[in-house]
């Protein structure tokens, strides 16, 4: 069975004044990526595929969540179609890049996540938040395609948990 692993970007510093792309994570932000990171580690395998957004936001989310997991091979793309890209770009990066891996793990930004999370299922909305808060975790599981074929519309929500649950 595959997952697929929604997160949107930690909290993010308004503090400084640097481009959208250039704006790292707040207090906040570092506190709740130690949270989510302790929660996925008890929920899923480690993730052998991660497309990243090329904004720093999501790269520090990325790095303080998963960095601690031990495992230095990571198959890491930073993506700039994540960065303000279409639902169909999003799932033609998904057919090229998840076939073979096990879990797979998209670090992005809203408003796109929020209409991707809905468009890539089929079972669970009730899960669903309707705004995908930051540092919010969607876990997406495709029994029947096991990303063998780039097919992503059948997907079932699992699992929903943002940091405020645990803190």
């Amino acid at each position: 069975m595959s997952k697929l692993i929604l997160i949107r970007h930690a909290k993010s510093d308004w503090s400084g004044n640097v481009n959208d792309l250039q704006r790292g994570l707040n207090k906040r932000g570092y506190n709740s990526c130690r949270v989510i990171s302790k929660e996925l580690k008890k929920r899923i395998n480690k993730p052998n595929l991660f497309l990243i957004s090329p904004a720093l936001r999501a790269k520090l989310t990325y790095e303080n969540i998963f960095l601690n997991w031990d495992d230095k091979d990571n198959n890491l793309f930073v993506e700039e179609d994540l960065y303000h890209a279409s639902i169909e770009q999003i799932e033609k990066k998904l057919a090229s890049k998840v076939l073979g891996f096990s879990t797979v793990v998209i670090i992005g930004h809203n408003p796109i996540l929020n209409l991707l999370m809905y468009e890539l299922t089929t079972k669970g909305h009730n899960k669903l938040p309707t705004n995908l808060v930051t540092c919010g975790v969607v876990v997406i599981e495709y029994s029947k395609n096991n990303f063998k074929t780039p097919v992503f519309t059948n997907g079932e929500v699992v699992d929903y948990f943002f940091p405020r649950m645990y803190m």
